[in-house]
């Protein structure tokens, strides 16, 4: 598994605080965007991201682990702007290898995002573990209906995909949950690096994010067909 870790981010969404990005590989078999309308794919985000390989760029995951003890307590770190957790042959979540890295990591704010199906062997225990240690792993939601299932595990956070056109208020899932759509995506002032919304693994709000980047009008169109936006 490699991994890319930019320490400063040069993303004016994201904010001036280190970044990764994990090979193409680690995404898994069940994510409905895995090889098409992923917005990791395209643009300058997806040129780097294909280089990200063993001979290519990008440390092995132990390396990459190492490096990120380097970083201050306190510091606010995106795992994965492109990618997901580490794999096993098995094609779920490699618990050793996350084990690894909520242990590099202990004492940052971090926050990543998984397409894994918790449903799925242990994948559940292993985001659970993750998020009881500190580190913390949304479960990305198809639906809004699929995000109140993922809620009700009670094991991690949930975020959302929404049309691009959805409502920037009042949205609420089937079972009531609000939707909060990420205040960078609505507001020009806020960065990552300032809302950290996404790292807090207690909060009871989905975080919705409006379909973005080249490939947006058709995933738009595909999650238009399975979220419905209650205002």
């Amino acid at each position: 598994m490699w991994v890319s870790l930019t320490a400063k981010s040069g993303n004016v969404k994201v904010g001036p605080i280190p970044v990764s990005t994990t090979e193409e590989e680690s995404c898994p078999s069940e994510c409905p965007l895995n090889g098409t309308d992923c917005y990791a794919r395209f643009g300058p985000l997806g040129m780097h991201w294909r280089k990200v390989k063993e001979g290519g760029r990008g440390d092995n995951w132990s390396a990459f682990c190492q490096r990120m003890r380097s970083f201050a307590v306190g510091t606010p770190f995106r795992h994965n702007q492109a990618g997901d957790l580490p794999k096993n042959k098995r094609g779920t979540i490699n618990r050793a290898k996350l084990r690894q890295l909520v242990s590099a990591v202990s004492g940052l704010r971090g926050w990543t995002y998984t397409h894994y199906d918790p449903n799925k062997a242990d994948n559940a225990q292993a985001i659970s573990e993750a998020n009881k240690g500190g580190f913390t792993v949304n479960l990305s939601a198809d639906s809004l209906g699929q995000a109140d299932d993922y809620y009700a595990l009670g094991i991690a956070p949930v975020v959302c995909i929404l049309p691009k056109d959805a409502p920037k208020r009042g949205n609420r899932t089937p079972n009531g949950l609000p939707v909060v759509v990420c205040p960078a995506q609505t507001n020009d002032g806020i960065k990552c690096s300032d809302c950290l919304l996404c790292e807090k693994s207690q909060r009871k709000s989905v975080v919705g994010f409006l379909a973005h980047g080249t490939a947006s009008k058709r995933l738009s169109k595909r999650v238009s067909k399975s979220v419905e936006v209650a205002q």
